[in-house]
């Protein structure tokens, strides 16, 4: 008897190791795939084929979703391509993904320099803000209020936190605050939008025909205040506003999501 249960139990243990490779093997393979697909890209793109490098980039950030590496590597293939407003979209979504990547944040600030779309002196506050990613600012923002909550609890049973607690208390509502601002800035960058159409006309009202008051740069960051149909009324900073097409901005998060696959 225990020798067929045995016999039993060895057969269906069989069986859903047999089930669970067959269930991952498309997975895997599918993962696989995607890598030597960005491998071939980046083969592309050092042989100066910056047409089939942009097209297996995009390819896989359709299919697979953006990392911070494919946005990078898509930016760099945009830049030497002179397609500026999709390049500097690829250097902010790379940024959204990885906001302490230098070479990404370098690569951005030249192509700035080249183009002439030098922004102002960055505030200290939004300069802090790019130190972490939305995610990880509210992460830590949520670790130093449960903190907060939890240690008047703690003091009354460890004399050590008892004795310093006012410190302690204070500490956390600086980082707490601190964590806060971070995730602020970090939220306004996420609702930000690129300029990725040839001078883009800034018009006074969102109708065809409308008067041009300026012209917005390829690669400027702008803000949506509002949509109608298919315009846009946005602000940018250097202080201007107006109604722009939809077809010539991107916005920066739209779809990015992390594809750690490459």
């Amino acid at each position: 008897m225990r020798h067929r249960d045995s016999l039993i139990g060895a057969a269906l243990l069989w069986l859903v190791c047999i089930m669970t490779c067959t269930l991952c093997e498309p997975v895997l393979a599918g993962n696989q795939n995607v890598h030597d697909q960005f491998l071939e890209a980046n083969q592309a793109y050092e042989a100066g084929d910056l047409a089939k490098a942009i097209g297996i980039y995009e390819s896989l950030a359709a299919r697979a979703g953006f990392s911070a590496p494919l946005c990078y590597n898509l930016a760099n293939s945009y830049a030497r391509n002179g397609q500026t407003g999709k390049a500097v979209l690829g250097y902010e979504r790379a940024l959204l993904l990885a906001p302490g990547a230098g070479d990404i944040r370098t690569n951005l600030q030249l192509l700035r320099q080249q183009k002439g779309l030098l922004q102002g002196k960055v505030p200290v506050l939004q300069r802090l803000g790019h130190l972490l990613g939305l995610n990880q600012w509210a992460a830590l923002a949520a670790f130093f209020l449960l903190s907060l909550a939890l240690l008047p609890l703690v003091a009354l049973h460890v004399p050590v936190v008892n004795r310093v607690f006012s410190p302690l208390i204070i500490v956390c509502l600086l980082l707490l605050g601190t964590c806060i601002v971070g995730a602020v800035v970090q939220y306004q960058n996420w609702q930000q939008a690129v300029i990725v159409s040839p001078e883009s006309r800034l018009l006074i009202s969102p109708f065809d025909g409308a008067g041009v008051t300026d012209v917005i740069e390829e690669g400027s960051l702008i803000r949506i205040i509002k949509v109608h149909d298919n315009y846009a009324l946005i602000s940018d900073d250097k202080g201007r506003s107006g109604w722009i097409t939809g077809s010539s901005f991107e916005h920066i998060a739209m779809t990015v999501t992390d594809k750690s696959r490459y």
